[in-house]
């Protein structure tokens, strides 16, 4: 796209397509203001800036202008060049997100240009943007009746378009040249058919149809039946994504390339997705029977489409000139704002609130994915009601080999593991000797493999590790063996191996209070989520072994001592 300043002072964007887009800055309160936009205008379109659609150009416009306008009524005088970082910043902080970018886009454009900006001013194009973005909803599914109304609309206009297109192709089966055998409805058919739309006029310009009693809306009735005009391309268009749920820019930019057929019944359909890059879909039954019908319904002006052929939603369109402006272009993309508004507001589709119905291709996209996760839940948790769930992920949703299932499966004994030493009682010793130790506790001398000396180490307090005393230090479940466990203080109350004392119970007691300072710093959920199982077992299962007498000298001792607890500094209290 190009664009160029002409006397009045405007910008005339020229789109990929051949059409023109104006936009006149000649009516501005600051015409040195309005010149220095239209320059960052300029050199802010295609290849060098992002301004490349009319939709586009015409976003920029509009912000510009209303900049223009805006500044002027802060009293600031001058083009860009004269403008202030104080009045530009005064200024972006009652624009939103989209304005200021488009803002900064057309003002960096100038500096690259005329390099006459304010110092201060490219500091701020260089920085961060004062405006956020806000944070976008997903789109919003049809509801059903919406779904309904808009696919009988574009059934309806399909099969109007397909029968207006069977009589026209029988005309021009009927008709024959008109410059040698007159000018009637079948001869004209034959001549669009065969010479193609811009031709065709062209030789009914040099004949004269005045004399016959044909108009220009016969003509325009037999160019609209023969070749597709923009309202059936869109309802094509728009009934293929609803059988498909490709994205909206993968569907207009289809070409006849991206179609592979693999079958009399089936195809390949390679599009690009934006985020993702290219992709395949096999289309389904209903998809491939539409495709069919467009490609058969498009063949005639796809023969005189030229550079257009190869775009698979080739159409006729009006030339651009306005509602007024006679029919006679190629198309490659129906698809716009404006043609999708016009479209819903003719075919008379209303949305739920009664309003017409707004076509949007990602609410087409979420809805179909909407509907075919609806579709697909039969209510069974497999495939096949003969297998068990099982049977039917080791068959159908996994590839593992021997090796890998024999991991699994220790990863799962090992967690089973876990979960029943947890569920186990708490081991704590009320006298200390070890003979009573070992008839009172034969699970954890037979577990961890003590003997006598073991024993001996664990009841004297040589093996304590701070709320208890541990019978393997080295033989951990929660370190590799041989390696000292690494477990803070609060994991040896779930511990296998842990023995409590009541040695051990003043280091309880504070370990209690570390946990009700805890619930008053953190939330239930986070409390229940960290320290929740711990607190259960000491205030349910440990302390309550022991006697109030013990208990009682240990809170004295706590406070004659006032030791703490081994703590991270991160889990120290504030």
């Amino acid at each position: 796209m190009s664009a160029e300043i002409q006397q009045p002072l405007a910008v005339l964007f020229t789109l990929p397509d051949g059409v023109v887009h104006h936009g006149a800055l000649h009516d501005l309160p600051n015409q040195r203001m309005a010149a220095d936009l239209a320059v960052g205008l300029v050199a802010a379109t295609h290849p060098h800036g992002p301004i490349r659609t009319r939709s586009v150009a015409r976003q920029y416009m509009t912000t510009m202008r209303r900049m223009a306008h805006d500044i002027d009524a802060l009293g600031a005088t001058g083009g860009l060049a004269d403008l202030t970082p104080a009045t530009l910043v005064q200024y972006w902080l009652t624009c939103d997100y989209h304005r200021e970018r488009r803002i900064r886009v057309v003002l960096g454009a100038f500096q690259e240009t005329t390099g006459r900006l304010d110092p201060g001013i490219c500091r701020h194009l260089a920085g961060r943007r004062i405006n956020k973005a806000q944070k976008s909803q997903p789109n919003q599914p049809y509801s059903d009746g919406e779904w309904q109304r808009l696919e009988a609309a574009c059934t309806e206009q399909i099969a109007e378009a397909r029968r207006a297109h069977r009589k026209a192709l029988e005309a021009a089966a009927r008709g024959a040249d008109p410059s040698l055998h007159g000018i009637t409805l079948d001869n004209l058919a034959w001549l669009w058919l065969h010479a193609g739309p811009a031709e065709a006029r062209r030789a009914i310009e040099r004949l004269g149809t005045e004399d016959v009693g044909i108009d220009g809306t016969q003509i325009a009735g037999v160019e609209a039946a023969l070749f597709p005009v923009t309202d059936t391309a869109l309802a094509y268009l728009t009934l293929f994504a609803m059988r498909t749920g490709i994205v909206p820019d993968g569907i207009d930019a289809l070409r006849l390339d991206d179609i592979t057929r693999t079958s009399a019944n089936t195809v390949l359909l390679s599009y690009r997705k934006g985020r993702t890059g290219g992709e395949v879909l096999n289309l389904p039954r209903d998809a491939v029977r539409l495709l069919d019908r467009w490609l058969e319904h498009s063949g005639p002006l796809r023969e005189h489409g030229g550079e257009l052929a190869g775009h698979l939603w080739i159409h006729m369109g009006r030339d651009g000139g306005g509602r007024g402006a006679g029919r006679g272009r190629i198309f490659a993309r129906p698809r716009t704002q404006s043609r999708r508004r016009a479209w819903m507001e003719s075919s008379g589709v209303l949305g739920d609130d009664g309003q017409p119905l707004p076509l949007h291709g990602g609410r087409i996209r979420a809805t179909y994915h909407h509907r075919r996760d609806r579709a697909a839940w039969t209510g069974r948790t497999t495939i096949d009601p003969n297998h068990s769930a099982r049977v039917e992920g080791d068959h159908y949703l996994s590839s593992h080999t021997p090796a890998q299932l024999d991991a699994l499966e220790g990863v799962i004994e090992q967690a089973q593991g876990d979960v029943r030493r947890k569920a186990g009682p708490p081991v704590v010793v009320s006298g200390e000797d070890a003979a009573a130790f070992a008839a009172a506790f034969p699970r954890l001398v037979e577990d961890a493999g003590l003997d006598a000396a073991t024993i001996h180490a664990l009841l004297s307090g040589e093996q304590d590790v701070f709320v208890a005393a541990c019978a393997s230090p080295l033989n951990s479940p929660h370190a590799p063996a041989g390696t000292l466990c690494p477990a803070r203080p609060w994991v040896c109350l779930l511990c296998p191996l842990a023995a409590f004392a009541p040695r051990h119970l003043p280091n309880l007691l504070r370990l209690k209070e570390y946990f009700s300072r805890q619930t008053q710093q953190m939330t239930t959920a986070q409390f229940l989520r960290i320290f929740g199982p711990y607190a259960a077992r000491l205030d349910e299962d440990v302390l309550p072994r022991f006697g109030p007498a013990a208990i009682e000298a240990a809170t004295r001792h706590i406070t004659e001592t006032g030791a703490f607890l081994p703590l991270h500094l991160e889990e120290q209290p504030q």
